[in-house]
């Protein structure tokens, strides 16, 4: 008898542990980083005299009286994000040039001094106000490098940065995210000097102090940098977190903008078992090209391209922050609204109807048998609860049957990230003949991961996780059946000038060529069309049964290069020279350091004369920054021995977004010779890297 009271007293004691929840394990999110996570999408909000001068980085001597708008409505910017289905807007405070966007009590460069509203406006004030009047959180950005500052470098300089931060933080509400960048010394004004600035990036700004000003008066608040400490920045522009996307890393003994090369490759995947939860950030532009601030002749990314980032960003557990740039007039353009909003109606389109919940769900084992363990907690809608497995069952399966056949083609998972990161593999199958059939695969999970695949059918699937915690928590399943998006047209022009297109069965694709074509200009493509000129592509496709086209998009092409040849490099005969004209953005030449001196020198015979009015660049593709050419000066030639310098200076922020710059003249110049000089690389590596060198005309 005594032995069979232990043996229950045992199982009881047992079935009460595997009852109870799991442990946490690893590192943990505090309460700001869940709510970041659960924000999702929001945007960097791009505005300032950048936007009068279409620049990236202004140098910091632009007259402020160039700042005053005809229209400036902070309620249509925040009613626009709204809609759009953001949660949130960071206003870019003050950028590189130094110029404050509300009227800060310690710099004469701000709103105070501009034309607009007499000096008496305020940006920031505007946005909170607006912010609030639309349900959104506020942020700020407040670069820390200051082009205009006269003190900058100096422990004064410091001293200023300080005051403002405060002033920012006590004066304008409650703040979700604190942001700034590594971008940090260099070139500027600074107050008339007009030189450059070097700074120890890792000490100078005194960094500790900055987050715990931001933490005193901001509590609630996330702090982005590529380091954290709230949240880290994910490693590019482009949108895209890391497939593998760990939300845990380790960045002791590290300052923004000052983390190394094997680091910075960490960015995107996180590190298994990293000692610290700073989750990635996945930032980039509404505009494309690429650019924060308005440029004329921008457009906003297709609705196709919006969708890639969406599974590139949010799909990969990643918020994402979608920079919009305002309009000179301070508005927010007609045709970026139309496309954010096509955006959010589209990702309600393709996540309408949840499949998972009507469907059957079984668990290979589930924690102390228990309801409040239950595989159907998944498909409940609440973050809160969760599925999860025996302690020390490390490998478990769900499996998902549905009432009939059912089509599918995407799957969401999330993990209960308030007891950490767990899943490290996961495999998803369907069945087919009695047997199962693996159709996806993936590693991380975390806030969220959604996969898209080819359509499905079938009447049972089944997902299998792996950790290497004590145990498998799952808070979230959804499988959809996403109806299909017409996908943009991909156009390419050869070195020849011909034009042509991808073309897909069943849509159609038309085209125009010009500056702005009407929309009886647009023909059907058909043949490959010979345009050795060069010129603006406008484009869309079309699936005519449905009815259904995609925005135009347009791209522009330089000059048809067949006949180009590069006469030298450096004063000498390159045997990879010709990779720079090759019509290939993947191939790239490289000049490793120069004995003579840190310029490098492109020679160029374009082989006949034409009139150009512009020249573009195309760095490095690989994804390594040495030689990426940040100073640069462009000249042309009728002969090849007298010279004109057609425009120089930097190309800005092209280390983070290395996409093509292209730079217009001041007017045409007839030539049949170029030069690019490469001054200086954004690493001062001594090295300079060229993937395409082109030249535009407007004829």
């Amino acid at each position: 008898m005594q032995k069979i009271f232990l043996f229950l007293l045992v199982m009881f004691v047992t079935a009460c542990k595997q009852t109870a929840p799991p442990q946490p394990f690893g590192a943990l999110p505090d309460k700001a980083q869940l709510n970041w996570h659960e924000m999702e999408y929001f945007s960097l909000v791009c505005y300032g005299l950048n936007t009068y001068t279409e620049e990236e980085w202004a140098f910091g001597d632009v007259d402020p009286g160039l700042f005053n708008p005809s229209d400036l409505n902070t309620d249509q910017w925040a009613q626009t994000a709204s809609e759009a289905g953001m949660k949130g807007l960071i206003l870019v405070a003050k950028h590189h040039d130094g110029f404050c966007l509300w009227p800060s009590k310690y710099t004469a460069y701000s709103v105070a001094a501009t034309p607009w509203k007499n000096g008496e406006g305020d940006v920031l004030g505007d946005l909170s106000e607006s912010c609030k009047k639309y349900g959104l959180k506020l942020g700020v950005y407040l670069s820390p490098w200051d082009r205009n500052h006269a003190q900058y470098g100096q422990r004064e300089y410091v001293d200023y940065y300080y005051r403002q931060l405060e002033e920012l933080l006590t004066e304008y509400g409650e703040v979700f995210e604190f942001w700034i960048d590594g971008a940090n010394g260099g070139t500027g004004y600074y107050g008339g000097a007009n030189e450059r600035r070097n700074i120890d990036r890792k000490t100078y700004y005194g960094y500790d102090s900055i987050f715990s000003i931001v933490k005193k008066n901001q509590p609630q608040a996330v702090i982005f940098s590529d380091v954290g400490p709230g949240v880290r920045w994910v490693g590019n522009e482009n949108g895209i977190a890391g497939e593998t996307n760990w939300n845990t890393i380790e960045t002791e003994g590290m300052a923004p903008g000052e983390s190394g090369r094997e680091f910075h490759k960490k960015l995107g995947t996180g590190e298994q078992g990293g000692q610290q939860w700073i989750p990635a950030e996945v930032n980039t532009t509404l505009l494309w090209p690429k650019a924060w601030y308005y440029h004329t002749g921008s457009r906003p990314r297709s609705l196709s391209n919006l969708m890639d980032l969406f599974y590139t960003s949010i799909g990969r557990g990643s918020p994402l922050n979608l920079g919009l740039a305002i309009a000179p007039t301070g508005m927010v353009r007609e045709e970026d609204k139309r496309a954010l909003l096509k955006f959010r109606e589209q990702v309600k389109r393709e996540f309408e109807t949840n499949l998972a919940e009507s469907a059957r769900i079984k668990a290979s084992d589930t924690r102390g048998k228990s309801k409040m363990y239950s595989p159907e907690n998944c498909v409940d809608g609440d973050k809160a609860t969760y599925w999860a497995t025996n302690d020390s069952v490390q490998a478990a399966s769900l499996e998902i049957a549905f009432e009939k056949e059912t089509g599918f083609n995407r799957l969401l998972l999330q993990e209960n990230i308030s007891l950490g990161q767990r899943i490290h593999e996961f495999t998803f199958e369907i069945e087919e003949n009695g047997k199962f059939r693996e159709v996806a695969e993936g590693t991380t999970v975390g806030y969220k991961r959604i996969l898209r695949f080819d359509d499905l059918k079938t009447s049972k699937c089944r997902l299998t996780l792996k950790t290497t915690a004590p145990c498998l928590t799952l808070s979230g399943i959804g499988i959809y059946n996403a109806p299909a998006l017409v996908a943009d047209p991909i156009s390419n022009m050869d070195t020849k000038g011909m034009l042509s297109f991808n073309t897909v069965a069943g849509v159609s694709v038309f085209y125009a060529l010009g500056e702005s074509p009407d929309s009886a200009d647009f023909v059907k493509y058909t043949n490959p069309v010979l345009i050795p000129g060069g010129g603006k592509v406008h484009s869309y496709a079309m699936d005519e049964e449905a009815g259904f086209k995609t925005e135009i998009l347009w791209k522009e092409y330089g000059i048809a290069r067949e006949k180009w040849k590069v006469v030298a490099v450096n004063g000498r005969k390159s045997k990879e020279a010709d990779l720079c004209i090759d019509n290939n953005p993947e191939s790239f030449l490289i000049c490793p350091e120069n004995s003579s001196g840190h310029s490098h020198e492109i020679l160029m015979d374009m082989g006949e004369q034409h009139e150009i009015s512009a020249f573009s660049y195309l760095s490095r593709q690989d994804g390594e920054k040495e030689g990426i050419v940040y100073e640069y000066s462009f000249w042309a030639s009728k002969n090849g021995e007298q010279w004109d310098r057609l425009v120089g200076g930097t190309f800005s922020n092209i280390e983070n977004n290395p996409n093509k710059r292209k730079i217009d003249f001041e007017k045409s110049v007839d030539a049949r010779f170029l030069k690019m000089v490469a001054r200086s690389d954004v690493r001062e590596s001594g090295k300079a890297s060229f993937a395409e060198i082109e030249v535009y005309s407007n004829k």
